[in-house]
């Protein structure tokens, strides 16, 4: 607290050594604060451990009975499962910090980490003498070591910390581990194996990035192969530099094969969501939404539509962009009102899950046991294990209308989820604001008018008079 009191106390700096010194001091308060969230974590991650009492218990004594909750969900799992019981905590944790489930997860293993075995590195968190990426990748690189064995790699590396910067302590965290590893590096590489993986995350601008967690070896293989035929093409190129040419290989040899290649691609794999008011009104400045990314310009929709083999119609609120009900109702969900969630939903809806349509199955938010309806406004779409989340450990949700849901944790917390493509939420509280406009400054005219069958003596959401043509 002091020193957060000496940085807010002090005046704007008037030269550069002044400001070199408060960003130094940001530094250290960050490291602090740094310290202080790992044991919060691995404090409460150990209460939660122990089955300390939840709100949701204290009201409902026989909530979490075993033999009645495998009767009630079928799950052969209970509350008093451990794994289950940390990664629950794990999900509460990645709501309060509005962070993801894998990144919450990550901070829980290097806060116990700091906790119960590198407590002198936890210390000089607390004081601010050392970064929290270095205090992470101490805890990263003795993971699975004997605990005598990362408290000598610790105690060799940590004198340097204070001073040097995080690149330089990397480097020598991971010299002390080779040196010290009691595994052979064989061993090592083989059980890394095992955590092979492919991932994606979303950039600005209608752009991705593709990461392989591959052996070394392979990694570089694939990335000599492509630069071997980028670098063919950089004689006959004007336009595109060789980053370029190698994205454009890299991606080519995937999507669309090798030259040459007799096997015939498989054909595209794209949810997309076009919106006919922008289509007709403003098709240069529009946008559609990619299925598990978010918008991209209307002209890529386009000619990503073209190469699809059918098209579904789905109508949308053209103000808030919500999605509207298909019509088509039965006892079981139907296949219309699974297309319905695949667009509205975009993925499992619980808070902060990206996984995929496919990945996610359909669920009641009000079980069908309780007396809920199969219905728009009773269904969503979860993840197997966010299910299990909602139907063993007590995970609460509450549909608010519009496609939001208001989730409620175990212990308490809440948290207001929204579909991605709802541009304009309907407001809950009692003295909503007017409604904007999905599409300011843009002018419909009388045909397009005639075309979408509006109807002038219906008011428009945002505008006070809709007497005139805007």
């Amino acid at each position: 607290m002091r020193a957060v009191t000496k940085l807010t106390s002090s005046q704007c700096p008037r030269t550069p050594a002044q400001g070199l010194g408060q960003l130094r001091e940001l530094g250290r308060i960050r490291a602090m604060i740094d310290g202080l969230e790992s044991t919060l974590l691995a404090d409460t991650s150990e209460m939660v451990q122990r089955g300390m009492p939840t709100p949701l218990s204290e009201e409902n004594p026989t909530l979490f009975d075993y033999k009645r909750e495998i009767e009630e969900h079928g799950f052969p799992l209970s509350r008093a499962d451990q794994d289950l019981n940390r990664s629950s905590f794990v999900a509460e944790a990645a709501l309060v910090t509005r962070t993801s489930e894998r990144s919450a997860f990550n901070r829980l293993a290097i806060a116990e980490g700091l906790r119960y075995v590198h407590e002198e590195s936890l210390f000089a968190l607390y004081a601010g003498n050392i970064t929290s990426r270095t205090a992470a990748t101490l805890v990263k690189q003795t993971r699975g070591i004997p605990r005598a064995t990362a408290r000598q790699i610790e105690a060799s590396t940590l004198p340097t910390a204070t001073t040097a910067s995080d690149a330089s302590m990397a480097l020598r965290i991971k010299r002390a581990r080779e040196r010290l590893h009691p595994q052979p590096a064989a061993d090592r590489r083989t059980r890394a194996e095992m955590g092979r993986s492919l991932m994606w995350w979303p950039e600005e601008d209608g752009m991705a990035v593709l990461q392989a967690y591959l052996p070394a070896e392979d990694v570089l293989s694939i990335y000599n192969t492509v630069s071997a035929h980028a670098n063919l093409l950089v004689s006959g190129e004007q336009e595109r530099p060789l980053g370029q040419l190698r994205a454009d290989v890299f991606r080519d040899s995937l999507v669309d094969g090798w030259p040459g290649q007799i096997k015939r691609k498989p054909p595209l794999f794209v949810g997309l969501t076009i919106p006919a008011l922008e289509l007709l009104t403003n098709p240069e400045r529009g946008v559609a939404n990619l299925e598990g990314y978010g918008p991209i310009p209307l002209g890529i929709a386009l000619r990503l539509a073209a190469r699809a083999p059918s098209l579904k119609p789905i109508l949308t609120d053209p103000w808030t962009g919500s999605i509207l009900d298909l019509g088509r109702r039965r006892y079981k969900p139907s296949k219309a009102l699974r297309d319905f969630l695949r667009v509205r939903d975009e993925h499992c809806r619980f808070p902060g899950c990206r996984r995929a349509p496919e990945l996610s199955e359909f669920d009641h938010i009000d079980d069908w046991a309780a007396g809920g309806a199969t219905s728009v406004q009773n269904a969503q779409l979860l993840c197997k294990r966010h299910q299990i989340y909602k139907h063993v450990l007590g995970w609460q949700a509450v549909y608010l209308g519009n496609g939001s849901l208001q989730w409620r944790t175990p212990h308490g917390m809440t948290q207001l989820e929204l579909p991605d493509g709802l541009l304009f939420p309907r407001p809950l509280g009692p003295n909503p604001p007017p409604v904007q406009l999905m599409l300011p400054g843009t002018s419909i005219d009388a045909q397009t008018k005639r075309l979408l069958g509006w109807d002038d003596s219906e008011g428009v959401p945002g505008v006070p008079d809709n007497s005139q043509e805007t």
